[in-house]
């Protein structure tokens, strides 16, 4: 199957390649237990949350109790 092909087939008029996603801020990368993760993420498939707003969330909270 070719571009012209795949294309046609999905009715997309660009390929993904052309396509520029909005980045919205930089992001920092924060490494974190493997058990606390698992647990993140279970929390934010139950929630219907990414584990990215999740993690955010905790975050602000604990902040804003804390500072």
């Amino acid at each position: 199957m070719g571009l012209d092909d795949f294309l046609e087939k999905t009715g997309k008029k660009e390929t993904p390649f052309e396509v520029k996603e909005k980045i919205s801020q930089p992001t920092k990368l924060i490494k974190v237990d493997e058990d606390i993760h698992k647990d993140l993420k279970i929390y934010s498939a139950r929630t219907g949350k990414n584990i990215k707003e999740t993690a955010e969330q905790a975050i602000r909270e604990f902040l804003e109790r804390n500072i």
